[in-house]
């Protein structure tokens, strides 16, 4: 023989109440613990100290050296305004690559390629870059269009 299941008759207007106390309490630690964090930041810089300026020739130089490469929807290839042809674009860069090495700057190379033109073509870019012996390689592009 089965035993039935009782169900308790829930309240129709059960009043609930909001617990204060605990909200109260977290609320206040966490304005104790913000005012103890920032007081242990704020002594941790000591007004008594100058520091001093920083002046260094190596700001310039610490900006790599680039060449900027242009993939044309047509798949033409510019470096510097002029077109090159992709057997020549390895030895372009890599001399770009050994006057920058000279300099004792970092290279690399940036690459804008047209959106409509075809991955093939790109692909011979960076195969290109890649015979050059390049470490680094940057891809420009513009941020979302908005109509």
């Amino acid at each position: 023989m089965r035993k039935a299941i009782h169900f308790e008759k829930a309240t129709e207007h059960e009043t609930l109440t909001l617990q204060v106390a605990p909200l109260v309490d977290i609320v206040l630690f966490l304005i104790c613990f913000f005012m103890l964090a920032s007081e242990l930041v704020r002594s941790q810089k000591d007004p008594a100290v100058e520091l001093p300026q920083m002046t260094s020739p190596q700001g310039a130089s610490e900006a790599p050296a680039e060449v900027t490469v242009n993939l044309r929807a047509d798949g033409a290839i510019t470096v510097d305004g002029r077109t090159v042809a992709l057997d020549l674009l390895p030895g372009l860069v890599a001399s770009q690559a050994a006057h920058a090495q000279q300099d004792g700057r970092p290279f690399r190379v940036v690459v804008r390629a047209d959106r409509r033109q075809r991955f093939a073509a790109l692909d011979d870019v960076m195969s290109a870059c890649r015979k050059a012996g390049l470490a680094q390689v940057v891809f420009r592009a513009t941020g979302e269009e908005r109509s």
